[in-house]
């Protein structure tokens, strides 16, 4: 069997037991990832717990297929809902007040490894220190000078610090490691030298193929195919892959983001670079009883044409992640449904989207708003669906909150305005009715 754990040592659910479970599927969890605002997967865990609702399958994606696979693990050994992604944010996220200084949380933590051994291999090769003197770039840097002294405009200054930056060795010298050492990219999620040890916690791959798990159905893209693969939990299985530390890394390897893991002579990474990468037709029609589909997305991708000219580096960089990730789940989810109009199924889908006070920190605060967030939009939803009414075991241990953002979408990217008034278009964006 093709997987990076030992397989000859545990019972793992064969097609057959698979595909009667798939087939029989009612619910269906859609965990479509977002990083950092992975607290509103969560949150919606907690609603469906106290209402007794038990997913018959799982379709996720990025960090989705983590937080699926360990609320999966925690059904299946009879353990609190949250309890392996507790541990999870436990360990993996920061304070706020440390992160706003050093964004380097300890999910990430062979990304440190990586620019240490990334510049400390440019810096011993001569390519470093070839040409750090350019005695020749000193007249311009006299000149724009003299340009800004006599016309001191931002334009000016930019075009002095610039030609000092290109002219002085040193800076020539810290530039150069800083845009050419061989860092990759900005992390390296899976170590094949620790296959059992590169997540924590641990995957326990045994419950993940019991036969009474629900069925996980995941996505990756081989780099350089047209198509993204499946990978499930399940062996023998015609059409998926078996999933395993390799896939489950893959499957939350977005490019240039995240290093590509290598998996039997080839590359892959995330399938969010593709339409339909989580609720495939082919995942679908495996699942064809499903009534119901739980979705939970970072945003509308028309909620995040928010201005980058007030926002650091950070945050601009998170906006343009979450532009294109934005498109994961708004795309595959109106895919998917015109997807099964067509077979003549009956599918609900209920949405829960990342609201304004997310903010793109991997840390314990934001992951707990999220949390709190994604519990009371889960819970005001899941309490008005007919189709998920016969599926709620128990009452709500009180009346559901009402959402504070009930009825509008706003970009997870904007700060929340405290005043009533509409903030200025040149300082974000505007409430999406």
């Amino acid at each position: 069997m093709d997987v990076d754990f030992d397989a000859d040592r545990r019972d793992l659910r064969d097609y057959e037991t698979w595909a009667k479970r798939a087939e029989a599927a009612k619910v269906a969890y859609v965990p479509f990832g977002g990083g950092p605002y992975y607290g509103y997967e969560v949150g919606v865990i907690d609603a469906m717990h106290e209402l007794g609702i038990v997913p018959d399958a799982m379709l996720p994606g990025c960090i989705g297929d983590f937080i699926g696979l360990y609320y999966l693990m925690a059904l299946v050994e009879g353990r609190a809902p949250t309890h392996y992604i507790d541990a999870f944010s436990k360990t993996g996220l920061m304070q706020e007040k440390d992160y706003v200084k050093a964004p380097i949380p300890p999910v990430f933590a062979m990304r440190v490894a990586q620019w240490m051994r990334g510049f400390a291999q440019y810096y011993t090769t001569p390519q470093a220190y070839q040409n750090l003197f350019a005695p020749e770039l000193f007249p311009d840097v006299m000149k724009t000078g003299m340009d800004y002294l006599s016309n001191p405009t931002d334009r000016n200054l930019g075009i002095f610090t610039r030609s000092l930056c290109v002219w002085h060795p040193m800076t020539r010298l810290a530039l150069g490691g800083y845009f050419f050492a061989p860092i990759g990219p900005f992390a390296d999620l899976y170590n094949p030298e620790d296959p059992d040890g590169w997540i924590n916690p641990p995957i326990n791959w045994t419950s993940v193929y019991r036969d009474a798990a629900p069925v996980y159905i995941m996505s990756l893209l081989k780099v350089g195919a047209p198509e993204v693969i499946q990978a499930t939990n399940c062996i023998g299985h015609p059409d998926f892959a078996p999933v395993d530390g390799r896939r489950l890394a893959s499957g939350s390897n977005l490019p240039w983001l995240i290093a590509e893991t290598y998996i039997d002579g080839s590359y892959y990474r995330e399938s969010a670079v593709r339409d339909a990468a989580t609720l495939t037709p082919a995942a679908l029609d495996s699942l064809p009883s499903l009534e119901v589909c739980i979705c939970v997305q970072i945003m509308d991708s028309n909620d995040t044409d928010m201005l980058s000219i007030n926002n650091g580096n950070h945050n601009n960089y998170a906006l343009q992640v979450t532009e294109m990730v934005a498109t994961i789940g708004d795309d595959d989810i109106k895919q998917a449904a015109a997807y099964q109009k067509a077979k003549g199924r009956d599918t609900e889908w209920i949405v829960i989207e990342a609201q304004s006070d997310a903010k793109p920190f991997w840390t314990h605060e934001n992951v707990a708003r999220c949390r709190r967030e994604g519990y009371e939009i889960a819970m005001h939803k899941f309490m008005t669906s007919e189709k998920l009414r016969p599926y709620i075991k128990t009452p709500p241990a009180r009346t559901p909150p009402n959402p504070a953002h009930a009825g509008k979408r706003v970009s997870v990217l904007r700060q929340p305005d405290t005043a009533v008034q509409a903030p200025a278009p040149a300082r974000g964006l505007k409430a999406v009715k």
